[in-house]
């Protein structure tokens, strides 16, 4: 087992920043509290540009980081073709980008 880095950056759409920023909110406290395996979930908001989200997960494996992505689909609605992320959440962004890095040991 190795622990799975996930660095996650999003562009909102303009007139949503309010809204994804309580979605933020309540999505960290859930991965937190239902999600095992999970080490750090912690969602950042650019100072200067409230549209600029920043994404850092831990998790304990790549099995736990499937649980936690398989629980998001339960919760907010399925993907859309060729994303792994549930439609409801792509909604709210005009850009993403997501990098996952293995701990060196």
């Amino acid at each position: 087992m190795s622990q799975i880095n996930v660095l996650f950056r999003v562009k909102v759409k303009a007139d949503r920043e309010d809204e994804f920023y309580k979605l933020a909110i309540e999505m960290a406290r859930s991965t937190i509290a239902e999600d095992e395996g999970c080490i750090t979930f912690t969602y950042h908001q650019h100072a200067k540009d409230p549209g600029d989200f920043f994404l850092y997960e831990q998790w304990r494996d790549r099995e736990a980081l499937q649980a936690h992505l398989d629980r998001l689909t339960e919760v907010y609605g399925p993907p859309e073709e060729g994303n792994f992320l549930p439609a409801s959440l792509t909604d709210f962004w005009d850009d993403v980008q997501a990098e996952m890095f293995n701990v060196v040991e």
